[in-house]
């Protein structure tokens, strides 16, 4: 009977202690270790040769919530990790960021029917920070010594996401505005990274938070229209700290357009993207409009002259001749909700101010061969946005601009730049063109103000993202730059203390804050619509 219960025992014993569990870590030390609270100290090594992620599995764990944390050359963690009793492996974790996945708030908005888009993309999981790695090839110069319409060749670049590594080799890279530290980075890959055959990592040196073309992009997706996506990550190059970026995609890319368009279902033929730079409008048969795009996914003009053309005859007070147009040539329930967004964040960069970043996409599946092309409008590049850089000639009011109506946009004449256009004719024809189209774009702005654009919503989203990436703009501003622009023309460097002050308010160079932008303009659009949020 003793032996009997001496059996029992240990084999209860053995069967609580067989838990075996695979952890894994981001670190740039040399010595790597686990330690199991209450139990023993574990040396980790690298997972299948990587150069910064470190893995190992500990057997003998109970079967239960298991404490733990890393130790990265002598220096533990300040805080205590779990495992619940049901996971057998952790996430690629990073040394020294306490919650590996933490789910931000979102916007929400009723009229979205835009359900044609690939969801749910580990690249763009918001809920993770990704880490990116670059090693090798032209590397080391690339980053010390970026060069303007040059292309460098990056020997590896490693994405490290939630639960995976994806590596991209012989990657060619550029950059863009190197006149701060932090330039931008443009690649193109050979093989895919989760449908993109382009990604972005974008800075503004303009914007000290580097969070606005970030909330931009999210709102914009949430409204219900094919727009880019983000996700705020970490940059690295040979173990050295690059900076903290944003993620985004290249609107003309195939690989967007598939993914935003199609389902990612390649069997889909990809239309004509045209990118449309300062002074690009449809304005039939103006050449001067049309010189400005550049062609990206095929080489011909003909299906936006063509579009130019078919809206050159559209009356816009026929009902039946709108209904017509918007079923053959262009939708304008997504260009309403763009337009929309460029004036309420004074998006002075785009197309309503500048006749500048957008993309007109023409889809195949909802076109005619020659005799109709279907056309969506695409807006990119948001950085410009929420009181950055707003000075003449885009804002002659001064602090009063986020008082402006919308309707002080509706002009018969532009031209307010040496390349701008002199009309804005999508916005003339389609905003307006007539009463019942200025009508329905009058209910987009205030349902957009009602559900998104006001401080209780928009505050809500935003201080979700500060909380989980306050670390990461305090590493951001923690480190020099290895490149030193010599340009004298770069906006000046701004410090973390600011960063931190323009969420709310203007400091100097940017004359206003992200929350107080946005609280001005929703009640100048409460007081002129009567509009209750």
């Amino acid at each position: 009977m003793f032996k009997n219960i001496i059996l029992f025992f240990a084999l209860y014993v053995s069967y609580v202690f067989s838990r075996e569990i695979t952890f894994k870590v981001i670190s740039f030390g040399t010595k790597n270790q686990i330690q199991i609270v209450g139990g023993k100290e574990y040396n980790l090594t690298p997972v299948d040769n990587d150069e910064i992620l470190y893995g190992g599995k500990v057997s003998n764990l109970p079967d239960a919530d298991v404490k733990y944390y890393y130790i990265v050359d002598g220096k533990k963690e300040p805080f205590t990790r779990i495992i619940p009793k049901n996971k057998s492996t952790t996430e690629l974790e990073f040394f020294g960021r306490e919650q590996t996945v933490k789910k931000l708030e979102e916007f929400s908005y009723p009229d979205n029917h835009w359900n044609r888009a690939t969801e749910n993309i580990p690249l763009f999981d918001t809920s993770y920070i990704p880490t990116v790695h670059i090693v090798g090839g032209d590397a080391e110069t690339f980053f010390t010594k970026p060069k303007k319409n040059k292309d460098f060749i990056m020997g590896k670049v490693t994405f490290y996401f939630k639960d995976k590594i994806m590596v991209a080799k012989n990657v060619k890279t550029t950059c863009k505005n190197k006149n701060v530290p932090k330039f931008q980075i443009k690649m193109e890959f050979k093989e895919e990274v989760y449908g993109r055959n382009i990604l972005k990592f974008r800075n503004s040196g303009e914007d000290p938070t580097n969070l606005r073309q970030f909330v931009y992009g999210n709102m914009i997706h949430a409204l219900g229209m094919p727009s880019l996506r983000s996700n705020m990550v970490r940059v690295y190059y040979n173990k050295k700290p690059v900076g903290f970026y944003v993620l985004q995609d290249e609107a003309y890319s195939e690989g967007f357009l598939r993914t935003e368009f199609y389902n990612n279902d390649a069997t889909n033929k990809i239309g004509c993207a045209y990118d449309g730079t300062c002074g690009a409008d449809v304005d039939y048969p103006g050449e001067e409009t049309y010189g400005p795009y550049d062609l990206t996914t095929c080489g011909t003009k003909t299906p936006l002259m063509k579009l130019g053309e078919a809206l050159s005859k559209l009356d816009p007070k026929n009902a039946n001749q709108v209904k017509e147009y918007e079923k053959k040539w262009f939708d304008i329930d997504t260009f309403h909700k763009a337009m929309a967004v460029e004036y309420l964040t004074g998006d002075w960069d785009g197309y309503w101010f500048a006749t500048s970043n957008y993309v007109l996409y023409n889809d195949p599946s909802e076109s005619a061969g020659s005799t109709s092309y279907k056309f969506y409008f695409l807006t990119q590049d948001h950085d410009e946005t929420f009181g950055v850089g707003l000075e003449p000639p885009h804002n002659n009011d001064g602090m009063n601009f986020t008082k402006l109506s919308y309707k002080t946009m509706l002009r018969s004449k532009w031209h307010v730049g040496e390349d701008d256009a002199e009309h804005r004719v999508l916005v003339d024809k389609f905003i307006g063109g007539s009463p019942a189209l200025q009508g329905r774009f009058e209910n987009t702005l205030k349902n957009v103000v009602k559900n998104i654009f006001n401080p209780k919503q928009f505050n809500r989203v935003l201080d979700s993202y500060l909380e989980r990436y306050e670390a990461e703009m305090d590493w951001d501003y923690s480190f020099e730059r290895v490149y030193k622009p010599t340009d004298d023309d770069g906006p000046r460097l701004f410090t973390l203390e600011e960063a931190k002050k323009n969420i709310e308010g203007p400091i100097d160079g940017v004359n206003w804050g992200i929350k107080d932008f946005v609280q001005q303009r929703a009640d100048a659009l409460q007081k002129e619509f009567n509009i209750s949020y």
